[in-house]
């Protein structure tokens, strides 16, 4: 546990907790033991819970994977009292340990976060959290931009498909993570105003827009990217066609030729076979066809 204390005001950090600490803060502060059910279980979906004492809430944070590329999502719990607030995840954020070192390299950042009582600081979690998942839209938009550019520009697209399939899934991934939080956002403002007062309900009404914009960028992306994908696919299938026709019409070209080679070359008697000048005569011929079924196909516009 890592812990911040500013006057009466506590806040609790945990990093993979144990079913134990979860115990003691259950003891300390007098949680109710479905929370803390619910911090043991993974992937609890997002919500809101009002007691007496306390609220309760269940948040997903987006991230990109390093290795893979994919945006995955942490899992943050948060009690929050009029003299504490808890945060429990199991692996370490970026957001809340740049918020963490803040506090404690300033008294200034220290006093800014928590005088104004819990339900603020908790405004600054839920700002840190949702103002970072930006940067994640951003790549995603730039992304599609450089995929147009290179489908558009380039002749030749290798596992473009693939990038695209890759992007589309971020983009329904973090689309999943935005929409229950959507509704819990929006649902701080209404809860009990000892925890999150009056004066705070503009700013969570500037999250939930951040929310709104996001999620107007995503809906914007997601029909890019199907565009994206059905250009490539007719793109595919235009060059799969083209192919296609080439060879068909080597093949037909050369069904003829073939015939006349085979048909001089069994060990048979056949019309002026046995002449000297047979082999130019059947060459000039093969070349004649030739000729004539390419300017058939041609002013049939096959070519």
């Amino acid at each position: 546990m890592r812990d911040i204390t500013y006057k009466d005001i506590t806040w609790h950090d945990g990093v993979n907790s144990t079913e134990k600490q979860l115990l003691d803060l259950k003891e300390k502060y007098g949680f109710h033991e479905l929370d803390v059910e619910d911090c043991l279980s993974i992937h609890e979906r997002p919500k809101v819970e009002e007691y007496d004492d306390y609220l309760f809430l269940v948040i997903h944070v987006p991230y990109i994977n390093g290795k893979s590329g994919r945006i995955q999502k942490e899992e943050v719990n948060i009690f929050v009292g009029q003299k504490f607030i808890v945060t429990l995840h199991k692996d370490n954020l970026s957001q809340i340990d740049d918020l963490s070192k803040k506090i404690r390299k300033s008294d200034d950042v220290l006093k800014e976060n928590f005088e104004h009582g819990t339900g603020f600081f908790l405004y600054e979690l839920m700002h840190s959290f949702f103002y970072g998942i930006f940067p994640l839209v951003d790549t995603i938009s730039r992304d599609l931009r450089t995929i147009e550019d290179r489908l558009f520009e380039s002749e030749e697209q290798i596992d473009l498909l693939r990038e695209i399939l890759n992007l589309k899934r971020n983009i329904i991934t973090l689309r999943s993570i935005l929409l229950p939080q959507r509704t819990v956002i929006a649902m701080l403002e209404h809860k009990n105003k000892k925890f999150v007062s009056e004066e705070l309900a503009l700013y969570f009404d500037d999250i939930l827009d951040a929310i709104e914009r996001q999620w107007s960028l995503l809906e914007t992306a997601k029909e890019l990217s199907e565009a994206l994908q059905d250009t490539h696919e007719s793109w595919l299938s235009h060059k799969t066609n083209s192919v296609v026709k080439v060879l068909t019409l080597f093949s037909v070209t050369m069904l003829p030729l073939t015939f006349l080679t085979g048909l001089y070359g069994m060990n048979v008697s056949l019309p002026f076979a046995s002449e000297t000048n047979v082999f130019i005569g059947i060459v000039v011929m093969m070349l004649g066809i030739l000729m004539s079924m390419l300017a058939y196909f041609y002013k049939k516009h096959w070519l």
